[in-house]
């Protein structure tokens, strides 16, 4: 596990405990999942570090799928998609 400080989609500051992924043809960019309140029994979420937009989640116990889950996220929207939502609003690199 590994700190990554971000600002949240919100503009706040915020530590994120948790792994990078990597996911091909996605280089530039960096995931982190992480732990989230995805409902009273908690879960996980993949968020993008830059802009602190969250990508993905998913509920507790399935995070071995989580890289699965999002390179199909990544692959259904593309690209352009993607960085036209992530351009908008405050990065934090």
């Amino acid at each position: 596990m590994q700190k990554f400080l971000i600002q949240n989609e919100f503009g706040q500051p915020q530590e994120l405990l948790g792994e990078e992924i990597r996911i091909a043809g996605f280089e530039e960019l960096q995931f982190i999942l992480h732990a989230w309140l995805y409902d009273k029994r908690g879960g996980w979420a993949v968020t993008e570090r830059s802009s602190g937009r969250r990508i993905t989640s998913g509920p507790a116990g399935t995070e071995s799928q989580a890289a699965m889950q999002l390179e199909r996220q990544l692959n259904m929207h593309g690209k352009e998609a993607l960085m036209r939502v992530l351009g908008q609003g405050q990065r934090s690199d």
